[in-house]
């Protein structure tokens, strides 16, 4: 934890702080106009971007001099519903270090219900009310910080399902902890699925970082070799060597991608710690999160040339292909009305020898389900 000396600033946005903004700027993506953000500095390296018309979500982010998520072409643009069929998402995603997938489904487009669903969901294209922001007031005692939001994905007639989003941080400490309250406001059942897309870019990612992980797994491929399913077998000593990222693939031109879904393996208190560790930079990045909530954990590989080079760590619960082809206890999930669940998801920075080595205990092999 950093100290400040509180007799040598008055005032606190010199350490740290949350400040909010409306963005009015050419992007690579297009011009940005009028999309709030809100900028949170911990006071300790690590500094973030809150998208908060595109559901609290957290876009870029960076630790000390290097930079931590994978930023698409698009650049931040507003939410649209326009970005609700197939795979038009893709068309408005910002990429970013936190990406909420759902409140319904997960996944891919498919015919789920008896409706058609879009790619990962209505979330990250809905704007979130504010309710409150709490700055630290060190000169007082008080070193936390909050940024409390509500989001709605809502229609006539139903589904209504809201989240209630806290992102809280201290003061000096490079920690965000994320605190979702999903609660079904409709009169009727609705589906319920939830996952966070944590995108993690160059330089943190990059050619020798090891992804920390363990426990049972399936390995994916799109596109899948001709006759061959998404899912499929391909040897336990293969699936422990992806864990390790290589540089760009040229199988990944284009929309080539790879990856697991594990059964995380949790410590004793039910708690997973998975994460990256860049040896060669000195820094390791960590998700904790309570198994039970997300019992789940999909690794997505993106290593295209020319820039297009990603890695998502994204726990998870419900499913990411459907009830149809996915047949883990608690794939198909619902919230009957007045129905809530609750999530928490806490990322950590390491840059220090114990901090690495204490996430990087966490580690095993994987093994083929």
């Amino acid at each position: 934890m950093t100290t400040f000396d509180t007799d040598k600033f008055e005032n606190v946005h010199q350490v740290g702080g949350i400040t909010t903004a409306t963005l009015d700027h050419p992007g690579l993506g297009g011009v940005t106009r009028g999309t709030r953000v809100a900028f949170v500095n911990t006071g300790a390296g690590l500094r973030f971007t809150v998208a908060l018309d595109r559901g609290g979500d957290i876009v870029d982010a960076s630790f000390n001099q290097h930079s931590l998520a994978y930023l698409s072409p698009n650049g931040m643009r507003p939410p649209s519903h326009a970005y609700h069929h197939g795979l038009d998402w893709l068309r408005g995603w910002a990429g970013g270090l936190v990406t909420t997938c759902g409140p319904q489904y997960i996944g891919g487009p498919r015919e789920e219900d008896g409706a058609t669903t879009s790619l990962h969901g209505h979330h990250s294209n809905s704007p979130a009310a504010v309710e409150m922001i709490l700055n630290p007031d060190p000169h007082r005692g008080r070193r936390e910080m909050l940024l409390s939001m509500v989001v709605r994905d809502s229609r006539m007639f139903g589904p209504v399902v809201e989240v209630r989003r806290q992102i809280q941080c201290a003061l000096g400490v490079p920690e965000i902890i994320i605190h979702d309250h999903v609660t079904n406001r409709g009169n009727t059942r609705c589906a319920h699925h939830w996952l966070y897309h944590v995108n993690l870019g160059y330089p943190l990612l990059d050619r020798g970082a090891k992804h920390i992980y363990r426990g049972p797994a399936e390995f994916w491929e799109m596109p899948a070799p001709p006759g061959e399913s998404i899912i499929r077998r391909i040897g336990q000593a293969a699936m422990n060597r992806i864990k390790t990222a290589t540089g760009p693939l040229d199988a990944h031109r284009g929309s080539g991608e790879r990856g697991l879904i594990v059964r995380v393996k949790p410590a004793r208190d039910g708690m997973c710690h998975v994460g990256l560790v860049n040896a060669k930079l000195n820094l390791g990045f960590e998700l904790i999160y309570p198994a039970k909530a997300l019992p789940r954990l999909a690794n997505w590989q993106h290593f295209g040339p020319g820039g297009s080079y990603v890695s998502g760590i994204e726990p998870f619960s419900g499913s990411l292909l459907g009830k149809a082809r996915d047949k883990f206890p608690g794939a198909e999930q619902y919230l009957e009305p007045g129905e809530s669940r609750r999530y928490q998801l806490t990322i950590r920075v390491h840059n220090d020898k114990a901090g690495i080595k204490g996430l990087m205990s966490h580690d095993g092999e994987v093994s083929e389900i």
